[in-house]
């Protein structure tokens, strides 16, 4: 297959992980826990394509820069797959003590989404510079997701305090 193509689909597959990353953080900003459980199927799809395109890299025998970049990712969507899918956890996202797990799967993602922006500097300026603003678009989803995180957080412990304060 040519490498030309190759690129341009795990360019494409990028972007598409990007977008649904930012489809995840909004679900949760509006805590729609049960509709990101049944997105998370859809979500760990994306394996298939990067998984085929690796491989396609590898059986090219393209440069090590890509099949060093490109796998991050697979492990990070493995990594989620289990997380997610197969242990059917109920996610928590702002545990007072994180588990390892959790840990573990922020290092990856933030490791994985790192090497698909390298991926894209290897193939040309201009797909490293889309990349960069779809990591940053996502950081901003993230972000908007935390800062109503927050408020919910603040306002509830406020009722809470206004409610125990009534009590005494």
């Amino acid at each position: 297959m040519d490498e030309v193509l190759i690129d341009n689909l795990v360019v494409f597959s990028a972007i598409i992980y990007y977008a649904f990353l930012c489809i995840v953080y909004l679900l949760r900003a509006y805590e729609r826990d049960k509709l990101e459980l049944m997105f998370a199927p859809v979500f760990s799809f994306l394996l298939v394509p990067f998984v085929a395109l690796w491989t396609l890299n590898l059986l090219n025998e393209s440069d090590i820069g890509r099949l060093i970049t490109g796998l991050p990712i697979i492990i990070y969507l493995v990594y989620d797959l289990w997380y997610r899918l197969i242990t059917k956890k109920k996610p928590q996202h702002h545990p007072n003590r994180w588990p390892i797990g959790l840990i573990v799967y922020l290092i990856l993602l933030q490791i994985g989404s790192i090497a698909l922006n390298w991926y894209g500097f290897i193939v040309s300026k201009f797909y490293g510079n889309t990349l960069i603003i779809c990591y940053f678009v996502m950081l901003g989803f993230f972000g908007f997701y935390q800062n109503r995180y927050n408020k919910r957080k603040k306002s509830t412990k406020k009722m809470l305090e206004k409610n125990a304060g009534k009590r005494i």
